[in-house]
Order: structure tokens, then sequence, then C-alpha cells
């Protein structure tokens, strides 16, 4: 039955190479989702959710309003987002009846937005990867005037950050930063914000020596997490930004799928929204050397074979050491997808072997009465 299954698996690898997962949404153009993952985990915590015909559109611009809304339930959840109002127009061209007028207000208020200088917000324009980056650091705890997301600069300043605390984490390609975010990016980088870790200032001061004051303000400073959710995405101490705002939110960031791939799985509670394979450090189609791996790897030194795992269609085969000379030693072959999975802070590798060659037809017959 096991290697039914395997070859269950293996056929499904071979029409799709994506992701078997547990989705936690099945929309309607699902197979055009490039980030899986992060629009069925967003989707599931209702942060993001499809249009009416079940379909998720990925590849549709984010806008500026839509954004506000998004930064919104992530922060207050959606049924308290849900009931925000705005008292006074926002700005002008968000009248207090405007669909987003209650998440733009909100975001305004908390410094997590700004408009243009005419006094506009153009709420339907899309909104490009610096500013939404700059909306999901303000989440995070980060003040805009205090770490320069103001003035001239504001982008570079933006980037580096984001960059830094891994907010375009996994995203195909280089961030472009200029260029409109699309709606399952945007679910990507809202993903990241999730995992990454909150910030806080002590409080500033104020000093007068005769005429001159002095402003004494203070870095941002990673929050420390003693409550009982620490570990619910990361038990390192620190306030990921959903161990505050999704308790019921849980990553096991050491499981494995079928094919016994690295992988994340997610849970609200105790119901899982899906098990996704970490994305592998190399692929190859063909068979690849032991001593390719090393180098591809950029190791100093071998790894042992005790440090090695292989699985051939989720089944355990014989490991290897690798080694730099080693090119006697092969993985894989023709037909085969080989990923190499490498955890540098205990130097071991997985290596996964996916069969996505059956056989070849070399002829056909008529199906009659009797034989099919």
């Amino acid at each position: 039955m096991k290697k039914f299954l395997s070859l269950v698996l293996a056929l499904v690898m071979t029409m799709s190479l994506v992701t078997v997962s547990a989705g936690a949404k099945d929309f309607t153009d699902s197979s055009k989702i490039q980030y899986a993952e992060a629009v069925d985990v967003m989707s599931a915590v209702k942060v993001i959710d499809g249009y009416t015909d079940g379909s998720f559109n990925p590849s549709a611009t984010l806008t500026r309003g839509a954004a506000a809304k998004i930064i919104c339930n992530l922060i207050l959840g959606p049924t308290t987002a849900s009931a925000l109002v705005a008292d006074a127009a926002p700005y002008k061209d968000v009248p207090t009846n405007h669909t987003f007028a209650g998440y733009i207000a909100y975001c305004q208020k908390t410094g997590i937005i700004s408009g243009y200088a005419d006094g506009t917000f153009k709420p339907a324009n899309s909104l490009t990867g610096y500013a939404f980056m700059k909306m999901l650091l303000g989440a995070l705890g980060y003040k805009a005037d205090q770490e320069g997301y103001t003035g001239a600069n504001w982008s570079i300043q933006v980037a580096k950050r984001a960059l830094n605390v891994g907010l375009s984490d996994d995203l195909v390609g280089d961030f472009n930063g200029v260029k409109a975010v699309t709606r399952e990016e945007a679910c990507l980088y809202a993903f990241n914000t999730l995992k990454a870790t909150m910030v806080e200032y002590e409080k500033n001061s104020t000093v007068t020596v005769g005429n001159i004051t002095i402003k004494d303000t203070s870095d941002a400073k990673e929050m420390t997490n003693t409550a009982k959710t620490d570990g619910n995405i990361d038990k390192d101490g620190k306030m990921q930004f959903a161990e505050k705002y999704f308790t019921d939110l849980r990553l096991n960031d050491n499981a494995t799928d079928p094919f016994m791939r690295p992988a994340n799985q997610w849970k609200i509670k105790s119901e899982e929204i899906g098990t996704y394979a970490k994305t592998p450090d190399l692929t190859y189609t063909a068979d690849v050397k032991s001593s390719a791996i090393y180098k591809d790897l950029a190791l100093g030194d071998a790894i042992e074979k005790k440090n090695v795992s292989v699985y051939v269609d989720g089944e355990s085969a014989d490991a290897y050491a690798i080694r730099k000379n080693d090119n006697d030693t092969k993985f894989g072959g023709n037909g085969v997808l080989t990923e190499v999975f490498y955890d540098k802070n205990d130097d071991s590798v997985v290596i996964t072997e996916v069969m996505t060659y059956f056989g070849q037809i070399n002829k056909t017959v008529k199906a009659t009465s009797t034989a099919c």
C-alpha cells in the first residue's frame, strides 16, 4: 500500500511539480498561484480573501485602499477591522462613506500611511512595493519619522529594513520596490510579517539646556515574549507578529511532506491549514555527483554519512557522505527531480528524489467491449 501511495504521489508531482498540501482555500484559479503557502495562510486567518466568483486573481495589482484594509486586518483582526468607521474624511478624496474609509482613517491616525501633498490619498491607485513594505514595517512597530521612512530617500531606508527582517523572503526574483504589488505578492509580504519580530522604543526624553533643546530618541528594539504564545511561531523569547495578534496560529517548521522534504505545517488551533515543502537549496533534473553537490553548496568540509538523509519517493534510501572529490557517488537521474536541503545550523543534508518518469508508450489499441 505504501509503495502504491508513493506511486500516486509521484504521479501528482509529475503532473505539477508543486508542493503537495492541504490548501485552506480551493480557489478556482489556484493553479496560477505561485505563493500557495502565503495565500493559504493569509486566507485562513481572513486577512485577505478571494472574489465572489471563487477566484483569487493573484496577478491583479493591489490598490492603496485594499492595502489599508490588509493592515487593519493584520493588527485588529477582520471582525474588529470591519467595524471601523471614519468620523471625518481622512483625505479629501476619501469621504466617510468610502468602502475603505474606516481602514484608511485608522492607518492615518496610527501613522502607518500618509497621503499626497495635495491632501489626497488616491485609494484606487496601485501600490508600489516600497509603499506596502513601509506599511508593514509600521505594523511591526517601526516609526516612520524616526527610521527615515519619510523624506527624499525614504524608499532606500524602507527597502534596507524590510529585506533585513525578511519581508521579501521566498520572493521569486529580486525585490523591485518601484513595481506595483500584486495580490499574491502582498500575501507573501504580509505572510512574512507574521513571522517577523515586532519592535518597540523606550520612552524618548527631551532635555533643555539654556536655549538648546536636545531630544534623546531611542532605537527600535526587538520585543520580548515571555507569554505562553512564545513558540507558536518561533520559540526564541521574542514576540513575532503572529504571536501577538494571531495567538491561535501555529507553525511547526520541523514537519515533512509526503516526499519527506523538510516542510512547514500550519494550523489554527488543532485544524491544519496545510503542509508546505520548504524551498530547496539545490534542484537537479539529471544525475548529480556528490562532488557537484559539495561545490554547489559551497561547503568547506565534508558532510559525513550520518548527517545525510536520502529519500526516494518518500521511502528511506542509502545515504552517502557529501565529499569534495567524490565523483563516484551519484544521486537522481534523468526523469528524477532531486532536491537538496542543507541545514547550516547542524551541518546536515536531506536529499529527496521524486521519480517523474514511468515509461514510454510504444503501442496503443482501440478499446472494445471485451478489452481496453
